[in-house]
């Protein structure tokens, strides 16, 4: 992100999709669609994203503790369980859209998709994969306002 502009990235992010997500499928659409983005994004993914291959100098946050915990210890299947922190706003954008079981299984084949993007990144370029696993992420959450609209 560039040092001109303040904040995260997903501070920019999240009204781009969904101002994409109105144009396909309107204002209630879009801004389930924004939010969606943003709830997912906010939280703490430091210790989930390197899936066991490096632990930040901080210690888990207790979202990140507690996804452990209900994973038995799989980072794999934590991190798939953070990624469905963007369930319940797809869910809305699906129902907008009338569809709310789409949205469920949208939500679920996300998880699953974006984690394997991680790992993918993480065996595509070890140096610096997180470059890679969000541009995978982001092109499936394109995929996912093009499936919903």
């Amino acid at each position: 992100m560039p040092d001109r502009l303040p904040g995260r990235a997903l501070y920019y992010t999240a009204p781009l999709i969904g101002a994409v997500a109105a144009i396909l499928g309107g204002i209630s659409f879009g801004a389930a669609f924004g939010a969606a983005f943003f709830v997912w994004a906010v939280g703490p993914w430091g210790h989930l994203i390197g899936l066991g291959r490096f632990a930040p100098d901080r210690p888990p946050s207790n979202i990140e503790a507690v996804l452990m915990e209900v994973a038995a210890g799989n980072v794999h299947v934590a991190l798939g369980l953070r990624h469905l922190f963007a369930l319940p706003g797809l869910m809305l954008a699906a129902a907008i859209a009338g569809e709310i079981l789409l949205g469920v299984a949208a939500a679920l084949a996300f998880s699953a998709l974006a984690t394997g993007a991680y790992e993918i990144a993480w065996r595509l370029r070890p140096s610096n994969p997180i470059i890679v696993a969000e541009l995978l992420t982001g092109a499936l959450w394109g995929g996912l306002v093009v499936a919903l609209a």
